[in-house]
């Protein structure tokens, strides 16, 4: 079992339907991409496990969801205008008041900075102690010059974004601590760690809020990589950035001075009553990204006894586009279409996630398409059967085919799911 080449994957891409170039009837957009409904589907399961782990299985994390459209004055103290403003390929445009008159706005480079903005109202209605972290997964825009034909380098791309916010003499073991978090959480995406190579960032290339950074690079098919997510230490930029009485906090970073901003983003430190402003350690991760890698490591051609070989997309089932097929061979098969429904809305309530009916059609070319678009498990009603309460039952990852109970296979199902 070997996974598939490059230029196949993207083929199967654009064949089933996983992503196509933004208004494409109109000769497509450079670095903006649709996703279809498969495409769609990957990419709400891979958020929701995303959120799960930073946000869910954590007592330290708020998540908060912010705008796209940006006030000019939090990228200047963020750091992306001025001699960066090209660099970071900031996207204009004009908001009108109530008389008519157009004022500047961007859309944002990254979710970081809202994050940060938000640092106060957090702050005030969750009242947290360090460390915790705000959470928040969305859209950002840069005009970049050299884009990719497939979602990785990007004009329009989404990011999981974490900054948690943690003491400074802290901060070397939070960050060892997200570097392994991260790589964990990636390999049970299903990305095998031989093809995520980590890169500690030498000092001249680092961004210019970070003192130290991880980044995690996917290692494609074609041996060719691409970031999928950085870790940096952040220090106490951010915070010491957007505070307007920035000399009340004993900032280590070099920050613009800011008279514009009405907060003080500051925080107790943990065993004081001194105030600090904390510093950021910062998992931030590509969904799009993310949603590529997973797809290069999930396509393979798996070999058959008989001298045949199939195209499988070994989904993890949690990401699965489609959790399972009921297949009704036979159109004119009442039972089996009545029951259908039933068992469907059942699955669909275990798996929390896309279950489909299909009636009538070859069983192998049914089987050839759910093996090709990652579905976990192919059932086959048949009347004949279900005056038993029997199913036929096929698992992707083996090829097995074994009749069942259909309380056994709910089981087994929500086994998987739960």
């Amino acid at each position: 079992m070997n996974r598939l080449p490059l230029e196949d994957v993207l083929a199967m891409c654009k064949q089933i339907g996983i992503f196509s170039s933004s208004c494409s009837i109109y000769g497509g957009m450079p670095g903006i991409f649709d996703y279809g409904p498969l495409g769609a589907e990957i990419k709400i399961h891979l958020r929701k496990a995303w959120w799960q782990a930073m946000v869910y299985d954590r007592d330290d994390v708020y998540g908060i969801e912010a705008a796209l459209l940006t006030s000019p004055l939090l990228h200047e103290h963020s750091g992306f205008l001025g001699a960066n403003y090209e660099e970071f390929g900031v996207f204009e445009t004009r908001i009108k008041d109530e008389n008519n008159n157009l004022s500047p706005c961007h859309l944002r480079v990254t979710t970081a900075q809202h994050s940060f903005a938000n640092f106060d109202n957090v702050v005030e209605w969750t009242h947290p102690s360090l460390p915790f972290g705000i959470a928040q997964i969305g859209k950002a825009f840069r005009n970049e010059q050299q884009v990719t034909d497939f979602p990785v380098r990007m004009r329009e791309f989404e990011q999981m974004e974490l900054q948690y916010f943690v003491p400074t003499e802290n901060t070397q073991e939070w960050h060892e601590f997200w570097l392994k978090q991260r790589l964990d959480w990636w390999e049970q995406q299903g990305i095998n760690l031989q093809n995520l190579i980590v890169d500690d960032v030498v000092a001249d290339e680092l961004a210019h809020y970070s003192s130290k950074t991880y980044d995690i690079h996917y290692k494609q098919p074609n041996g060719d990589i691409f970031e999928i997510e950085g870790i940096a230490d952040r220090g106490d930029f951010d915070c010491g950035s957007h505070s307007g009485s920035q000399d009340k906090l004993h900032l280590s970073s070099s920050v613009l001075p800011n008279n514009v901003s009405t907060a003080l983003m500051a925080i107790t430190q943990p065993g004081t009553e001194t105030l600090i402003a904390p510093c950021a350690i910062e998992p931030a991760a590509g969904v799009d990204r993310g949603l590529m890698a997973v797809l290069f490591e999930s396509f393979v051609r798996v070999d058959s006894s008989d001298g045949t070989s199939r195209v499988v997309l070994r989904i993890k089932p949690h990401l699965a586009p489609v959790k399972a097929c009921l297949h009704i061979p036979n159109s004119n098969a009442i039972l089996s279409i009545e029951s259908a429904s039933i068992i469907k809305h059942r699955l669909q309530r275990l798996a929390a996630g896309k279950i489909v009916i299909e009636i009538g059609g070859d069983k192998q070319k049914v089987t050839k398409y759910h093996d090709e678009v990652g579905t976990p498990f192919l059932i086959t009603l048949e009347d004949s059967m279900l005056n038993d309460n029997i199913v036929i039952v096929r698992e992707r990852d083996t090829g097995v085919t074994e009749h069942m109970p259909i309380e056994q296979f709910y089981i087994r199902f929500e086994s998987i799911y739960s």
